[in-house]
């Protein structure tokens, strides 16, 4: 199982949010103050913190530092569908992009259409069907207090 340290930040209505915690790639602890070249790309290209829904069977409240545990197939499979998806429905859509346009000189706009639909379709239906896809274990769990 995969762990990481993170900090409650909202529950409402029995759903948690959590913020985790950041670290440096190097994994000193005096990094940021020593002036580390991965500490300082961190700070140059990290966005904000984003807040992220998990399992609470712990009952944690707000404000509270938790481990967090997500399973190693969980986040394979989820890297698969986030990329793989979007991928295949860009090649299908212009592949029948071209296959209606009857290979014709406009074969090659018909084709980037189709692509653009494929591509378009497959972000709805990542975000829409997704979590009835994804089992119950690939979402990130509370497993302990720290």
């Amino acid at each position: 199982m995969l762990e990481s340290e993170a900090i409650v930040v909202n529950v409402v209505n029995g759903t948690t949010f959590i913020e985790p915690q950041t670290s440096s790639g190097c994994g000193g602890k005096n990094c940021a103050t020593q002036g580390c070249s991965t500490a300082v790309l961190t700070q140059l290209f990290s966005q904000s913190p984003k807040s992220l829904e998990v399992q609470n069977p712990i009952s944690a409240r707000v404000g509270e530092r938790v481990v967090v545990g997500l399973q190693e197939g969980a986040f394979l499979k989820s890297a698969i569908a986030v990329y793989l998806l979007p991928l295949m429905a860009l090649l299908i859509g212009a592949a029948l992009g071209i296959y209606w346009a009857g290979y014709n000189e406009k074969s090659d706009l018909y084709a980037g259409f189709g692509a653009l639909v494929g591509l378009i379709s497959s972000v709805f239906v990542l975000k829409y069907f997704a979590p009835a896809f994804l089992p119950l274990s690939a979402q990130p769990i509370i497993l302990r207090r720290l």
